[in-house]
């Protein structure tokens, strides 16, 4: 029987000294997303913050456990990864996945 945590992602965040860098890359999401509804930018970041904590406990569930080291270093890499992948979608290309 798997057992399973809820992650507090904003604790999360502020611990590995990363909020303000998901707070940036969701601002830049919502900016290139154009005008969107109060309930469509928050899907938008909710949606960001179920990408992240499924990341972080895929990483975990490799590793088997996690230091709040591993934990900065995988959200760094997540983060890296979704700019990267931002900047590479053409403007106006934002649907494509």
């Amino acid at each position: 029987m798997e057992s399973t945590i809820r992650l507090d992602l904003t604790r999360i965040l502020e611990a590995t000294g990363e909020l303000q860098h998901f707070l940036d890359l969701g601002t830049a999401r919502l900016r290139v997303a154009g005008p969107l509804s109060q309930e469509a930018s928050e899907a938008l970041i909710f949606a960001m913050a179920d990408e992240l904590e499924d990341h972080l406990r895929t990483m975990r569930d490799r590793q088997g456990t996690a230091t709040i080291r591993d934990i900065r270093t995988w959200t760094r890499a997540w983060i890296g990864e979704q700019e990267a992948a931002f900047l590479e979608t053409p403007p106006g290309n934002g649907d494509r996945g």
